[in-house]
């Protein structure tokens, strides 16, 4: 598939494919299209070929040795690995407190109000990982 596009529109597919699952999840409550969502979204693993190799370019350019650029890079790793399953969770139970309050009052504000908060309450972490594929789409459409 990498081949037939180029980096650009491969990285640009790949994290249209990464959004597909989140977006399923948030919309719908069935099984079978999350399923079908996340078969579609095996694709974001290959997301990693083209961000490395616009990084190693990018650090090739600035004159940065190879050696300092993975050293960061693990860096980086190793702290969103502590700190993602930190924010997930206070997400999670943000979400899940903020599904189930009880707002007061008949007028359509309220009661539209609190239908987006019982839909998306308990969703909170697919929303952010929406948000985070839009910016990750933004960043690659005007960068690589």
């Amino acid at each position: 598939i990498l081949q037939s596009f180029s980096l650009r529109n491969f990285s640009l597919f790949v994290i249209l494919s990464s959004l597909l699952f989140p977006l399923t999840i948030i919309f719908t409550n069935s099984y079978k299209y999350a399923l079908v969502a996340g078969c579609v979204g095996l694709y974001a693993g290959a997301h990693k070929v083209g961000t490395s190799t616009a990084m190693t370019s990018l650090a090739t350019e600035l004159g940065i040795p190879q050696g300092q650029l993975q050293g960061e890079k693990a860096s980086m790793l190793a702290l969103l690995k502590i700190g993602s399953p930190i924010i997930y969770g206070m997400l999670y139970l943000r979400g899940k407190a903020w599904s189930t309050i009880g707002i007061s009052g008949s007028d359509a504000t309220v009661v539209g109000l609190e239908m987006i908060t019982g839909k998306i309450g308990r969703k909170l972490p697919f929303v952010f990982n929406v948000i985070l594929g839009i910016c990750a789409f933004a960043v690659t459409w005007q960068n690589i």
